[in-house]
């Protein structure tokens, strides 16, 4: 089926076609295999996506270059037309355009100086993997011939890149209007050698901007010709690189969200059938017809489904989880096509055209496709949030998730194990805090720069609000999938402990009752979760198995040598007994059981957390829920996740052909 946001590859001449063609899952696996596999990644001012601009962000050891035999030809033409014409750039900036001057070098020193107005102290300079990044999308812009600067520059941006020498940015400052104005002028500070410009070693060193330009070959700081300065600061870099990391980041999450959900159905023996393809293929939202495909691929073959005793209708936040997913993943889709667009896009000012032989002034500088996009993605990780949130409450509340202790306790003594219940207060502040990110960014912007940029983007300020949205979502997700592990194991202990007490009540019965009554006692057991007597067996479970036995001993007027009273105490006496061994050993055998995989499609999920990470069942021992969340959380950090979801989809064919009867004229 066509869709608004399933995007294509970006054609060698950069310009972007309708979003058409193929499917989420396809696009999310492009991102990460792309992710993971770069090596060497050659700029041509076209054809960059935000997988390759997150791993230049977060990858020291790829290498960046630029591709000299596709660019370097109009890049050198139009910086030789600028240095023909240096009295056709002359004028000022902003307000001050009226002003105009011969010394279009100095100029451009200048606009670099008072560009210089921010903050870099530690706590307040933008992570240097945000920096990088920048360098990288500014040096890919300017690589398409319209910016009238020397390849050179470009070079030398890519060499430090590639070295992974770092200006130090401003976190804050930009209203990404006339560009990103104040962070992208420490970039061109760093090339210039302003001796305020610090830049950062892969080791956290500290530098100076001359330093780091010696270390990359470069003898002396560039002096900036006509144009050069407006070149490198005039653009919407910053802005849409750290955009690039959120969708980046966004579509992996809203993915693993899809699977999250399917695992959550196993853990809480939902009914699938709310994945059924006609279901969601009468509503028709593209979204909503592969989440619900992926959900039921997953789902297909597992047993854990069903139980006779739960609703007919599972709760909202699995049954209506495809609904609900859907349009967030269109959303991050959407914001993924707009930020590539941008990143691959000429926004600065003025433009040359060399062809023409004209100056044109005009605002591709203005970052509304980030501020817009980002707003918009934050509103979907927020959703997705809320939905997380959602499902984990029900799983670890008592009267929700279908005969699991309240906590997911798992400990011998529940009044000294309370499992879960800090992480439900922390996924409580997660989420309440990622709901009040989710407010929009752009509406906010303020009448800048005496009232010459009196509309701006603010898409900087939004990415960073986004890519704090992200963090608190993995943080979430982390936790998440901690409560789901502990869910299915303690689900599975409850069923190696029910099948210990029917055992133990059987060979109980046989003796005392000559098996008289076993079908009832296995009734009786049957109607209870093993969780709400486990504890105590002999106090909760015991008097109903009496019950049980007294009621068919009356019904049937059983009778023999002993009186019925005496058969029973001693029925019960054997039981408890049998029961306290029993289940203890029942216990101590599920503590040595190997993880083997059950044919669930959600396994690697569950051996992620378990076996790469070395976690086990929480049982309210020494070890603490933070010590399992951090080690998942680290993992995610260190985009491991990404080979987790390929590995749980690696069957997966696509959504299967459409379903929907025609319609009869």
């Amino acid at each position: 089926m066509a869709s608004l946001f399933f995007s294509p590859a970006i054609p060698a001449d950069g310009i972007v076609p309708a979003i058409s063609g193929t499917h989420f899952f396809d696009e999310v696996h492009r991102m990460i295999t792309q992710f993971s596999s770069l090596s060497t990644l050659e700029l041509k001012g076209a054809d960059l996506t935000v997988a390759q601009v997150s791993a230049v962000a977060r990858r020291s050891d790829v290498g960046v270059a630029l591709d000299a035999g596709t660019a370097r030809d109009r890049v050198d033409r139009s910086a030789s037309w600028v240095a023909d014409n240096p009295e056709r750039l002359a004028a000022g900036f902003g307000t001050a355009s009226h002003r105009r001057t011969q010394r279009t070098a100095d100029l451009q020193t200048e606009l670099v100086r008072f560009l210089n107005a921010g903050v870099v102290r530690k706590e307040s300079s933008l992570p240097s993997g945000y920096a990088k990044a920048s360098m990288l999308v500014r040096a890919n812009t300017l690589m398409q011939g319209y910016s009238g600067i020397r390849w050179e520059l470009l070079e030398a941006i890519a060499k430090l890149i590639d070295r992974n020498l770092i200006p130090k940015l401003p976190l804050r400052g930009s209203i990404t209007a006339s560009g990103d104005l104040l962070p992208l002028a420490y970039i061109a500070g760093a090339l210039t050698g302003r001796k305020n410009v610090r830049v950062v070693t892969l080791e956290g060193d500290e530098i100076t901007a001359t330093e780091a330009l010696k270390r990359v070959g470069i003898g002396e700081p560039f002096d900036l010709k006509a144009k050069e300065g407006l070149a490198l600061v005039n653009g919407t870099a910053v802005g849409s690189a750290v955009a690039a990391t959120v969708c980046y980041d966004a579509n992996i999450l809203a993915l693993l969200s899809v699977i999250l959900s399917a695992m959550f159905c196993e853990a809480m023996q939902g009914n699938p059938e709310f994945t059924d393809p006609l279901t969601h293929e009468l509503k028709g939202h593209p979204g909503q017809i592969e989440s619900a495909a992926i959900m039921r691929f997953l789902l297909d073959g597992t047993t854990e489904l069903g139980r006779p005793t739960k609703l007919k209708q599972d709760r909202y936040a699995l049954r209506t989880s495809p609904q609900w997913l859907g349009p967030q993943i269109e959303v991050i889709r959407a914001a993924t096509q707009s930020i590539e667009r941008e990143i691959n896009s000429v926004n600065d000012n003025p433009l040359i055209d060399v062809d023409r032989g004209v100056v044109l002034y005009g605002g591709n500088f203005q970052g509304t496709p980030i501020g817009v996009s980002m707003d918009n993605i934050r509103i979907a990780l927020a959703a997705i949030g809320k939905l997380v949130f959602a499902q984990f409450t029900e799983l670890v509340g008592d009267e929700t998730n279908n005969g699991l202790p309240a906590n997911l306790s798992a400990g011998a003594d529940p009044s000294l194990d309370y499992g879960l219940k800090g992480a439900e207060i922390a996924m409580a502040a997660y989420c309440s805090e990622l709901q009040h990110l989710a407010n929009p960014v752009t509406p906010h912007a303020q009448s800048a720069e005496q009232h010459n940029q009196d509309v701006n983007s603010l898409g900087l300020i939004s990415a960073r609000k986004s890519a704090e949205a992200v963090e608190i979502l993995k943080l979430m997700m982390a936790t998440y999938m901690v409560a789901l592990c502990q869910a299915i194991d303690v689900r599975a202990l409850g069923e190696s402990l029910r099948e210990a007490v029917k055992q133990a009540v059987v060979r109980s019965a046989r003796k005392t009752l000559k098996g008289f009554c076993e079908e009832e006692l296995i009734c009786a057991i049957e109607r209870r979760s093993v969780f709400s007597y486990i504890d105590d067996a002999s106090g909760k479970l015991v008097p109903e198995l009496r019950a049980a036995v007294v009621e068919k001993s009356l019904r049937q007027g059983k009778e023999g040598d002993r009186s019925a009273f005496e058969v029973i105490l001693e029925f019960e006496e054997e039981t408890s007994s049998a029961l306290r061994e029993d289940t203890v050993r029942a216990r101590e055998r599920f503590g040595r059981r190997e993880l083997v995989a059950d044919g669930r499609r959600t396994w690697p999920v569950y051996e992620f957390v378990r076996e790469e990470l070395g976690t086990a069942i929480l049982t309210g021992e020494e070890v603490s829920p933070a010590e399992h969340i951090e080690k998942v959380y680290e993992a995610m950090e260190e985009e491991k996740i990404g080979k987790v979801i390929l590995k749980c989809l690696r069957e997966w064919r696509g959504a299967p052909p459409n379903r929907k009867p025609a319609s009869s004229d």
